[in-house]
This record gives structure tokens, C-alpha cells and sequence, in this order.
């Protein structure tokens, strides 16, 4: 009962959170006829083809939309018949749009805090990652196989993260694997990898940062994501973490 009425709570958090960005969003649907986009409303059209920013805010409603919609049914679904809620991830969401919207940037369906933050410079750990021995498709540079996998993995599912990026948190500053964003939600997320318990004085420092980070409201699961060497032998549980907790 208590995961229940979480969940029913979380449906209800994030709906209200939509109603209030929908509020800030142009009336009206995007139209496409050939290779030219228009603006529908009120029974008008105006082409918007060399509108992106319209067209970019017509697709992120069109998201808030279908979401606030399978929200609304999930919230009724959880008191009447549970086997039918609706878990699709917001890819899959995104692909059940009308065919206006298909072909265009994923990004313009993304969390309208996301074009900032993805083109903000910020400092990393003063040891170069460029001195890591591992790299992703996308080029960054990591330091062991276990962030490898994780990163391969946030890559996948199309999740914008930082590797190493300076945390201020009081007078020092922390250093966290990969600051997440959901490009949805605009939620920011650390994590996490500890894969040095080998090494002598590891658990100490390890022990040091997690309290550190809930001193500074950082929720285990919740607004940070904690992982240890063993669970990072295959992808299975990092995407099962990915999307029970990211996304």
C-alpha cells in the first residue's frame, strides 16, 4: 500500500509540474504538409518552417500531452486494474506522435532547461580525464571499464550527462562520476561508481562522500545513484537502474 500511494503521488507531483510548463507553451499543434511545417489553430495554418524555437515548443507540448495523458489513465489504473498501467519510456512515447512530428530532433521534445545546460561549460576534476584509458562513441574519455559500461549505457538511452564535473557542495567541492539530467524532466541526478574497495583507505573516503552528499539532501536511488564493482558485469543492471530511476 505505502509503494502504492508513492506512486500515486509521484504521478501527481509530475502532472502538476506539466499543467504549470503547459501554461507557458503556444496554443495550437504543429501541421506538416510535403517538407513545410505549419502552425494549426483556431482552424488557421501559418507556416513556422523557419520558426524552430515554435516548432521546437509545438513538439515539447505535443510530449507533455501524450504523457499527461498516459499519467492520468496510470493514476486511475493504479485503484482499478493495475495490469494495465502504462509503461512506455518517453522514446516510446515520442514515436506514437502524429506524423508531423516525426523526423524532427529528439532534443526539440526535451526539457526546455535542457539547450542551456547541454551548451554550459563548467570545470571538471583537476586530473585530466583525457588521461583515462577508455572512451565512448561520443568521444568522452573515461577512466575505467565500469564507467565505460555506464556511460555506453546513458549514451543508448539518449540521457545527456557530465563526466567529473566539479559539485560545489560547502567549502570543497566533489567530484561525482556522471551528473545526469532527464531531458524530460529536467531532473538532475549523480552517480556514483565506487570500484576501488581493493584499495586501502577506499572505504573510508567512500564512506565520507555518501554522507557528504545526504548532508547536502542527495537521496540514495533518488537524486543519486550509488554503484559497486560487482554490480557493473554486465548492462542488465545498469539499464535496469537507468530506467527505474532516470527515466
Amino acid at each position: 500500500m505505502k509503494s502504492l500511494i508513492n506512486e500515486l503521488r509521484n504521478y501527481q507531483n509530475e502532472l502538476e509540474e506539466i499543467n504549470e510548463e503547459l501554461q507557458t507553451l503556444p496554443k495550437g499543434r504543429l501541421a506538416k504538409k510535403g517538407k513545410f511545417y505549419y502552425h494549426s489553430k483556431k482552424g488557421k495554418e501559418v507556416g513556422i518552417t523557419k520558426k524552430p524555437e515554435l516548432i521546437r515548443q509545438l513538439c515539447r507540448k505535443e510530449h507533455l500531452l501524450a504523457r499527461k495523458e498516459q499519467l492520468l489513465n496510470n493514476i486511475y489504473y493504479l485503484t482499478v486494474d493495475a495490469s494495465k498501467i502504462d509503461t512506455r519510456s518517453p522514446w516510446e512515447l515520442i514515436s506514437s506522435v502524429p506524423s508531423a512530428y516525426q523526423g524532427l530532433p529528439i532534443s526539440y521534445f526535451y526539457h526546455p532547461t535542457m539547450e542551456a545546460w547541454l551548451e554550459e561549460s563548467y570545470d571538471r576534476h583537476p586530473y585530466s580525464p583525457d588521461e583515462g584509458s577508455y572512451m565512448t562513441k561520443n568521444g568522452v574519455q573515461l577512466r575505467s571499464k565500469s564507467e565505460l559500461l555506464i556511460a555506453t549505457q546513458l549514451e543508448y538511452y539518449k540521457i545527456p550527462y557530465r563526466y567529473e564535473a566539479e559539485l560545489k557542495l560547502g567549502s570543497k567541492p566533489e567530484y561525482p562520476d556522471f551528473t545526469i539530467k532527464n531531458p524530460f524532466t529536467g531532473k538532475s541526478i549523480l552517480w556514483e561508481h565506487f570500484g576501488g574497495l581493493h584499495l586501502s583507505g577506499y572505504e573510508k573516503r567512500m564512506n565520507e562522500k555518501m554522507d557528504r552528499y545526504l548532508t547536502h539532501n542527495y537521496v540514495p536511488f533518488d537524486t543519486i545513484i550509488y554503484t559497486f564493482e560487482f554490480q557493473t558485469k554486465n548492462a542488465d543492471r545498469i539499464q535496469k537502474l537507468i530506467e527505474d530511476i532516470i527515466i
